[in-house]
């Protein structure tokens, strides 16, 4: 079982699990590297084993433990890693083509629903798509459908066929073949549904748009007139307010998966530091970008903000030029103030000896 898993700013992943192992996870998430816990039968200046694997390749002893930390990764990644020897039966959708390219509705045309705890869902014009706004509105949620991961040889190969073939017998024949072939390959193209999870406070631009439309039709929805003045509400710009926008702001393209493999394999670092050591040498020196642990997402967003989601709904997130106020941010009011007597540079050491919890 997990104890904690840490996705960093290259978006490799560290998880650190009871027992004292430690999986780590590429950037592009090809390959991975585990450090066995250390035997209490073995003498003391015993090394400890490791275990390096592709990660579509992954042994049946530590698939599953790559299978979760994969999940955690492409839940708040840029792009997904998906192989499909690691994707279950049950979630593959066999497709001829998806369109990565998506519409979003006018906000005169949007029909928003509202779930029952207060959540905002938008889709797409053609309904593939659907943004989840939080109740709080400081965190969304993107569902969409994505092609897995696949070799990035085809393409080059189709130009090396084209250069080669200029003038030369047969040429044609190898150029129609190869078309043949490409086509054929796009039949059996297998697609996943996937779910990503982001913070209002730091959006891709493929999800500003949309984000805009949801948040716009929450505060219509919800709050009165006299009310819309939440903290929330101040990132709400003019041009976000228009009722419409030009075709070219409601258009975007989907996230696409990365190549099943790496082409600089011999870039990837491993480094296991202990996180409760004592010096500070041997801290970590990644910027980190989500945590997770005991069921608590962390966030480090730009400027050395800290966003904290509990899980029930609300985030907390640090607040003020010395970050020793939270603004907690609950779903059934605007905003509200939370002091809290240590830095979160403080609640971060915290979390990594595993002896206190930030709230």
């Amino acid at each position: 079982i997990s104890s904690f898993m840490v996705m960093y700013e290259n978006e490799s992943v560290d998880v650190r699990y009871g027992n004292g192992a430690q999986l780590q996870l590429s950037p592009c998430g090809c390959e991975f590297m585990l450090m066995k816990p250390t035997d209490p039968s073995e003498h003391p200046l015993q090394t400890r084993g490791r275990v390096r694997q592709r990660t579509r390749f992954a042994t049946s002893t530590y698939k599953e433990m790559i299978m979760t930390a994969l999940a955690f990764r492409n839940k708040y990644a840029s792009r997904p890693y998906l192989p499909e020897e690691l994707i279950p039966a049950g979630h593959k959708k066999p497709f001829f083509s998806i369109d990565s390219d998506v519409n979003w509705p006018e906000c005169s045309l949007c029909d928003a629903e509202f779930g029952p705890g207060g959540e905002t869902i938008i889709r797409s014009e053609d309904g593939r798509i659907v943004l989840t706004l939080s109740p709080s509105g400081e965190e969304f949620s993107v569902e969409f459908t994505c092609s897995l991961s696949h070799y990035q040889t085809q393409h080059h190969s189709m130009e090396a066929f084209s250069r080669d073939s200029e003038g030369g017998p047969g040429g044609q024949q190898q150029v129609s073949n190869l078309i043949c072939q490409t086509a054929g390959d796009k039949t059996k193209e297998v697609h996943q549904g996937m779910v990503q999870h982001h913070s209002c406070r730091s959006v891709a631009p493929i999800w500003c748009y949309p984000l805009s439309l949801a948040r716009h039709l929450q505060m219509a929805h919800f709050s009165k007139p006299e009310d819309v003045r939440g903290e929330g509400a101040r990132d709400i710009t003019p041009a976000h307010r228009e009722t419409n926008v030009s075709d070219v702001a409601r258009h975007s393209h989907l996230p696409q998966a990365l190549p099943l493999t790496c082409l600089s394999p011999h870039w990837h670092r491993w480094n296991f530091t202990d996180l409760r050591a004592k010096k500070e040498h041997d801290l970590p020196t990644e910027l980190v970008k989500v945590m997770w642990c005991q069921g608590v997402t962390y966030r480090i967003l730009s400027g050395g903000l800290i966003e904290v989601s509990p899980g029930d709904g609300s985030v907390i997130r640090s607040n003020g030029v010395l970050n020793t106020y939270f603004t907690h941010h609950k779903p059934e009011i605007l905003s509200g103030q939370l002091n809290v007597s240590i830095s979160p540079y403080n609640c971060l050491l915290c979390l990594k000896e595993h002896k206190k919890q930030l709230i």
